[in-house]
């Protein structure tokens, strides 16, 4: 089949540029080097020279090349086309280290391409060969290190040999493209002066080089989408002659990890089905082909001994087909797709699409609750490395990338004698990873004010990812929807529930905002994934502890074992952290006892808005609601739970009563401990007011008289700073976090933990005396007003990511700030 030059024929096509991608590949590409390919026998790449020249024309290219590696055979299939130029892709060899680059050349001929293969041994040799014949030729990704070693003397003398450089690859990152052309741009003649005399070269031109684009396609997903346009060439040989004079410009896009992991990710389905798809589905087979942009070619029969097999595909891939049938948000995203004019934004969109669809679906087969039994773990298993081996090119492909961008950005430092790294310590951004952010508890309420403040900010430092319900994005707030979901161990609340993400689109969320710093916190699903997504892409990993999860366990079950094996498992997370970040010092040495190391362990502290919670909310609506203007009011605030303490309150409220008839104890909050906590109080003065928040919240802390409480798992204890900032003395245990934020006989008092009597004497002692009451919450408000506010512990928060950004992982303490300092032991 043959194509017209797309924009040529029509008036003014004079002035059009000419449009090329000077950088593609097919199947010819089968000397690349790669030790891995050429052990698993596959082929860099599939794509047939014909399907690459009709995609070209099809995405607007003028003209087609195309640029196999150390082969012009690929080329010389479509070159009967009056619009192919011949090209290759050379690796040529610095003499004297033998550091591999590699070189494009436009307009080869069988003969002249015998004499380049021989002369390619030295890059010098050859670049003079070129120079001979007056074959165009450019340094191809400069900064792509095709060998172990490349340095900055090794560009210089590329500044010297080489008129052209690849400005834009659609294969390699923007910061290994831009740095390049940085480096291309700053060769004035006085630069390429030295350097000639630096190196004892002489120099091919006294300009900086030319810049060109190509996609570096090897897949067929990303050709066209990368670009070269030169002024109006009618003809391939007018092209030649642009080029040759260097009057060039790059176009199009730069490459994605994403788009890496696609090209490679796609080569053993192609495999697949070059060898018949045996047992696949028809349907099926045809939607994988159209997706990876590969023939389907013919059907393999099964028979006899490979029955199984091909039967067992079969039944998969007719569930998958009903699967991706029944799931109409799916299938409305990929026609809206698939309506998007044909080129490499599509083709990719697509395949992510279908890949994320598919990890997700391996993912609930793998961890639904539903049907769990000893048979079935075979087949989730099975479900799970299916999930693993989808997300695998992406990790590994993101990984890469980290690495050649940070490899770009040591080229630039040394180049340019200055820091020019993008992940500098001034500029940390954080993926903060969590399972909790609309309940009503502290670790949420955190993570809601980080997330209004830094969408506050510009650039945002931090973006907050939690998981559950509808997909969902805004600013400062990722929401992922689960592909799996489990009910909080032990903890009977229907509306909580821990999200599992998909991996795949846990990964887009930190590409998209280019985190450097993952920080979970909390350890569940969440906190794993973040921690996995970390350690899989060399990102450093820092956590928050929230919650007593060993006590917790103790006190909801009753199983020391259970209790045990929580405790083991908080300790195997936070070892992994760089840095864990506690509310208090108490919390900081349960920790320790854990296993985790001191030097890791730093406080970060929380906050109180003082305009929020102040003695001013008081009103006579709540107030009369609460008890009445008589009763002595004791409020508690927060999950109505029996880690809690709550059965301790009971029996204090009820001591503490009998000498006290206008006591009135007031319960804000839900939780699974309510219907047996009413029957505990039943006989008392009590009423449960359920969830409160905004002003209805300020009205009851300020509307009390005092609060209580008696938790002895709290590692801070929020609600101690909400109530004393309302004016209310407090009463906690001395067990837990929440006594660092009381002054015993000051602001409050500290009572032992798990002894009602002691509770009851306290609560006794603040019932019958007002003045001290009084006396009391006004020392506990002025304290409270005293802490530090949520913006400056956001701030200083985010300081801290930028001591571990760009330091690998497990990186040595270089220094703390006073905000941020580690704990020590008593």
């Amino acid at each position: 089949m043959s194509f017209p030059l797309s924009r040529r024929g029509v008036p003014g096509a004079d002035a059009i540029p000419t449009r090329i991608d000077l950088h593609l590949h097919s199947r010819a590409s089968t000397d690349t080097g790669s030790w891995f390919l050429s052990r698993t026998l596959m082929p860099e790449s599939f794509v047939d020279p014909a399907d690459a020249y009709a995609a070209c024309k099809r995405r607007g290219m003028d003209l087609v090349t195309l640029t196999d590696h150390n082969t012009i055979s690929g080329a010389m299939e479509i070159a009967h086309h009056p619009d192919v130029i011949v090209g290759v892709e050379i690796t040529a060899l610095f003499p004297e280290d033998r550091v591999p680059m590699h070189v494009l050349a436009w307009g080869v001929d069988d003969a002249a391409w015998a004499d380049l293969d021989r002369a390619r041994e030295n890059i010098f040799d050859l670049v003079d060969l070129l120079d001979e014949r007056q074959i165009p030729c450019a340094l191809a990704h400069p900064l792509h290190r095709v060998g172990e070693t490349l340095t900055v003397e090794h560009l210089e003398v590329c500044l010297l040999l080489f008129r052209i450089w690849e400005g834009r690859n659609g294969a390699r990152p923007r910061q290994c493209n831009e740095v390049a052309v940085r480096i291309a741009k700053a060769a004035s003649p006085a630069l390429l002066a030295r350097l000639a005399d630096k190196h004892d070269l002489s120099r091919r031109t006294s300009e900086p080089p030319a810049l060109t684009g190509g996609s570096d396609d090897h897949a067929l997903l990303s050709a066209a989408g990368t670009w070269t346009e030169t002024p109006a060439a009618p003809s391939r040989e007018a092209l030649l002659a642009r080029l040759w004079a260097g009057a060039v410009a790059p176009g199009g896009a730069h490459g994605s990890a994403t788009h890496l992991a696609q090209s490679v990710g796609t080569l053993p389905l192609k495999r697949y089905l070059n060898d018949g798809a045996p047992g696949l589905p028809e349907a099926l087979r045809a939607l994988l082909a159209d997706l990876i942009q590969h023939p389907a070619g013919a059907a393999t029969p099964s028979a006899g001994a490979h029955e199984a097999a091909p039967g067992a595909v079969a039944a998969a891939g007719a569930q998958v087909l009903r699967r991706i049938r029944s799931d109409r948000t799916f299938v409305r995203a990929f026609r809206r797709v698939g309506r998007e004019p044909d080129g490499a934004d599509r083709s990719h969109e697509r395949l992510q699409l279908a890949t994320t669809w598919l990890h997700r679906e391996a993912l609930a087969s793998a961890l639904s609750p539903d049907g769990f039994s000893l048979w079935t773990l075979g087949t989730r298993v099975d479900s799970l490395g299916a999930a693993a081996m989808l997300a695998a090119p992406y990790f590994t492909s993101a990984r890469y990338f980290r690495g050649e961008e940070r490899h770009a950005a040591d080229v630039a430092d040394a180049f340019f004698g200055s820091p020019v790294n993008s992940n500098s310590t001034t500029r940390p951004r954080a993926l903060v990873v969590t399972d909790t952010f609309d309940q009503l508890n502290g670790a949420a309420g955190t993570m809601r004010r980080y997330a209004g403040w830094s969408a506050a900010q510009t650039p945002p430092p931090a973006t907050i990812v939690t998981c559950g319900g509808r997909a969902a994005e805004e600013p400062g707030l990722v929401r992922l929807r689960a592909a799996a979901d489990f009910p909080v161990p032990a903890y009977n609340v229907a509306d909580w529930r821990l999200g599992v993400p998909s991996a795949l689109e846990l990964l887009e969320v930190i590409q998209r905002t280019g985190a450097n710093v993952i920080h979970a916190a909390t350890p569940g699903p969440m906190g794993l994934a973040g921690l996995l997504a970390a350690r899989a892409l060399d990102i450093p990993f820092v956590a928050s502890y929230h919650t007593e999860l060993a006590d917790y366990a103790l006190t909801l079950t009753g199983d020391r074992l259970a209790a045990d094996l929580a405790g083991r498992a908080v300790g195997w997370f936070y070892s992994h952290a760089e840095r864990v970040y506690v509310p208090t010092r108490t919390t900081g040495r349960g920790l320790m006892e854990q296993g985790v190391d001191p030097g890791r362990l730093f406080i970060f502290g929380r906050g109180v808005d003082t305009a929020t919670f102040a003695p001013a909310h008081r009103t006579w609506t709540m107030r009369q609601r609460m008890g009445g203007k008589r009763a002595v009011i004791v409020l508690y605030v927060g999950r109505i739970s029996r880690e809690k303490g709550l059965d301790v309150l009971a029996d204090a409220f009820g001591l503490a009563a009998g000498a006290h008839p206008d006591l009135e104890l007031v319960l804000v909050g839900e939780g699974p401990y309510r219907a047996a906590l009413a029957r505990r109080l039943d006989g008392t003065r009590h009423r449960f007011l359920g969830p409160l928040t905004g002003t209805a919240l300020s009205a009851a802390y300020a509307s009390a008289d005092l609060f209580c409480l008696p938790s002895r798992t709290e590692t801070f204890g929020q609600v101690v700073l909400e109530a004393a900032a309302s004016g209310l003395p407090v009463i906690v245990t001395d067990q837990g976090g929440a006594h660092e934020s009381v002054v015993d006989g000051e602001t409050g008092m500290v009572v032992r933990a798990d002894d009602p009597r002691a509770l009851a004497a306290a609560i006794d002692i603040l019932a019958r005396d007002p003045a001290r009451r009084q006396r009391l919450g006004h020392q506990a408000r002025e304290h409270a007003s005293g802490r530090s506010g949520w913006a400056e512990l956001f701030a200083q928060l985010v300081a801290s990511y930028g001591e571990v950004v760009d330091r690998p992982p497990w990186g040595r303490q270089s220094g703390v700030s006073a905000a941020h300092a580690p704990i020590a032991p008593r």
